[in-house]
């Protein structure tokens, strides 16, 4: 179906159309194929006067959609399984740019400027998450959903890493003097390649924030197992004493004077009392305890 003078777009409902157009243009046999298949990564070959470019980008579910483009030197075509919402940003763009919409070359830099924005996008959703993650992490440190959602952005990053990476590589190729464009576009790709790099600059950031706020996470752990263990080993410090005491007084000897004292039983919780409250204090002194 139309939408611009010089951009066509298809579907697989419109399909039928499509191959009728092709059999006009007489597209060599390998373009014909690229364009229904798509590719799994994006790449850019060249059919004698026609470009087959094959993009990939995400719906606001994480989807991966494949997008395929033919550009000839009169006419833009292209093509998607179904109607992405994607297709109406373009429209309202080459709207607000009438200009370009009579350009091969300038219908293909909207549609790379259309889905850089939209992988900024993306970026700063990314960039949303991990804050909020982040904050937990100091909320509540001993939760484990944390780990897994750590590991659930690390697997979305890295998708993301690799559509992205290809795709940029897929750029320089456009932006080289060779690919066949018009001059007054090539500017303007370029600056569509320094967004990229700009993108995965910050991708390859948020790895590394993955990966502190998971050792964030374990620090926090080990900190509070440490202060654990350190308050039950001062506790046995205490009580150590105790059960020293309690043990010569318990071998039952015949002679032991103690024994038979009126105030024996008050005089041995006195001195188990004192000694575990002054081993206390004690390290209460030197910080080992509570609050320094």
């Amino acid at each position: 179906m139309e939408i611009q003078q010089n951009w066509l777009h298809f579907t697989e409902e419109t399909k039928k159309e499509l191959l009728a157009l092709l059999e006009q243009i007489k597209l060599h046999s390998l373009a014909k194929e690229a364009l229904f298949l798509g590719s799994d990564l994006p790449k850019m070959d060249v059919y004698g006067d026609v470009v087959f470019v094959s993009l990939l980008f995400l719906d606001k579910h994480w989807k991966i959609h494949k997008l395929q483009l033919l550009i000839t030197r009169t006419k833009v075509i292209s093509y998607t399984n179904k109607e992405q919402s994607i297709i109406e940003t373009i429209q309202e763009k080459l709207g607000h740019h009438p200009e370009h919409a009579s350009s091969p070359s300038f219908i293909l830099y909207e549609w790379l400027n259309v889905l850089t924005f939209h992988f900024l996008q993306v970026i700063d959703d990314i960039a949303d998450h991990l804050q909020t993650l982040e904050k937990q992490v100091f909320k509540t440190p001993f939760e484990n959903d944390i780990g897994h959602s750590v590991y659930h952005w690390k697997v979305k990053i890295h998708q993301l890493r690799q559509i992205i990476e290809a795709q940029a590589e897929m750029l320089k190729s456009i932006d080289h003097p060779a690919f066949p464009i018009e001059e007054d576009a090539r500017p303007y790709m370029k600056d569509i390649t320094s967004r990229y790099s700009r993108i995965l600059s910050a991708l390859d950031m948020f790895k590394e924030t993955l990966a502190g706020i998971f050792d964030l996470q374990l620090s926090l752990k080990s900190d509070h197992m440490n202060t654990i263990m350190k308050t039950l080993t001062l506790v046995s410090v205490i009580f150590m004493p105790m059960t020293f005491i309690a043990g010569v007084y318990g071998m039952n000897f015949d002679v032991m004077p103690e024994l038979k004292w009126t105030y024996g039983y008050a005089y041995a919780w006195g001195l188990m009392a004192g000694i575990g409250i002054s081993v206390a204090l004690y390290f209460k002194k030197k910080g080992w305890w509570g609050k320094s």
